[in-house]
């Protein structure tokens, strides 16, 4: 390996472009390559950035050291698995791959070439989320909020695996304990999968969980609200605001994580420039990865569980949208 780290991006759509962005600029890394189905697209992001197009993942091999894997998801598994047994450090996007059979065998054959396998959960380097993390003790609800306006990308998959997802890993994370029920029910508004969403998680220290996530929303929201013993929490991720409110109703506020900051405001910093620099530093140094193959499995697992918990209630409301669309 050479003094800085050889890379490379498959997919150069919303956010592979600016995964190859923050590869050009970071100085401990090298962007060799960028892979696009599109060779024009590949073209031209190339051109931008100083570095070769290619038309296909495999055309890496020998040429780089790490990868990150921005394809759409119904991809990620096959990339990332060859990527994986060429030797290569890979970085893929959530979710980390379409079942969790998938992403158990991409942790065995990262555990057997000894790569590194990090999973693209962005919220989780957010500071006022840090913050948040540092000021809570014993969470016993937690009520997530993910709204956004439509957009015309990732309409796919249902909301669940598009936006929840972010949420079901930070939820997990701050709550530290084994997930034991999960239902929900949805919406299809515009797609025929889930446009809005609820689920409810129960974990086994009797914590629990209520996710909303929406994408055809008229503004955007997220939220994390924690309920503790004596007060609450607010984590607005979307403005970086940390407060909390005791049971005798005195309002606290909290800036990186220490009660008294003025207005409550966490300063911010590049989460995919963080998350990127983990991954550089874990190829370097060997490390292990805040969001590891097991983490991104484990928020999968709960994206599978939702999704058929949602059963009925989405395909009702798709054969609906059906008949009005006819």
């Amino acid at each position: 390996m050479t003094s800085r780290v050889r890379t490379a991006v498959v997919g150069l759509g919303y956010f592979g472009s600016f995964h190859a962005r923050h590869y050009a600029l970071n100085p401990d890394a090298e962007l060799v390559a960028v892979v696009d189905a599109d060779g024009e697209r590949a073209r031209v992001r190339a051109g931008e950035l100083g570095c070769e197009a290619m038309a296909a993942h495999r055309d890496l091999f020998g040429k780089v050291d790490a990868v990150s894997i921005a394809a759409p998801t119904s991809l990620h598994y096959d990339i990332a698995r060859e990527c994986i047994e060429a030797g290569l450090d890979v970085f893929v996007e959530k979710p980390i791959a379409e079942t969790v059979e998938q992403a158990n065998a991409l942790i065995d054959a990262a555990r057997q070439r000894k790569v590194v396998l990090q999973v693209g959960h962005i919220e989780r380097f957010s500071t006022v989320f840090g913050a948040l993390k540092q000021a809570v003790s014993k969470p016993m609800l937690v009520e997530a909020r993910r709204l956004v306006p439509f957009r015309p990308r990732a309409n796919d998959v249902s909301v669940v695996s598009d936006l929840m997802i972010h949420d079901i890993d930070l939820v997990l994370d701050l709550v530290g304990s084994e997930p034991v029920s999960v239902t929900a029910d949805g919406l299809c508004l515009v797609n025929r999968t889930a446009d809005h969403v609820t689920a409810r998680i129960g974990f086994a220290n009797r914590a629990a969980a209520i996710l909303t996530a929406g994408r055809v929303g008229t503004s955007g929201e997220r939220t994390l609200r924690v309920m503790e013993e004596d007060r609450a929490l607010l984590c607005d991720l979307q403005n970086s605001k940390l407060s909390a409110v005791s049971v005798n109703g005195l309002a606290e506020t909290l800036g990186e994580g220490a009660v008294g900051a003025s207005e409550g405001e966490v300063e911010r910093h590049d989460n995919l420039g963080a998350e990127i620099a983990e991954f550089l530093s874990c190829c370097a140094q060997r490390g292990t990865p805040t969001i590891t193959g097991e983490t991104g499995r484990n928020a999968l697992a709960i994206v599978q569980q939702i999704e058929a918990a949602l059963g009925e209630s989405v395909s009702a409301s798709a054969q609906e949208l059906s008949r009005v669309a006819s």
